[in-house]
């Protein structure tokens, strides 16, 4: 992969989950956190990614390319430009095991 700091236009933050007690001394879990914000690579996934995908849990609606980090994990979301809708990061991958860059694929959260 041959990316420069130029194909990274857009920035994502991350946040870590966090369990709050309601009223009714239930748990609910919360998404306040922010563990980073990085620039990133954003695009849609194709068509042919899309089937690809079919075969996880849940079918990533983009995929973001950034530098390599090693707090990233599935369990955190991910929020674009600080607007808009939140993502649950579906995977994590080291596309040529070099620890340079990491492709995470995002399922928009409904």
């Amino acid at each position: 992969m041959n990316l420069g700091a130029g194909s990274l236009r857009d920035q994502v933050t991350f946040y870590s989950p966090s369990a709050t007690t309601d009223v009714l001394r239930g748990q609910t879990i919360v998404y306040t956190t922010a563990v980073a914000t990085v620039w990133v690579q954003w695009r849609g996934l194709t068509t042919r990614e899309t089937l690809i995908a079919q075969g996880m849990e849940h079918t990533p609606s983009a995929r973001v390319t950034l530098y390599y980090r090693d707090d990233l994990t599935t369990r955190l979301r991910a929020q674009r430009n600080g607007a808009g809708p939140f993502y649950e990061v579906a995977s994590v991958n080291d596309p040529d095991g070099r620890r340079r860059w990491l492709d995470l694929d995002l399922v928009e959260v409904p």
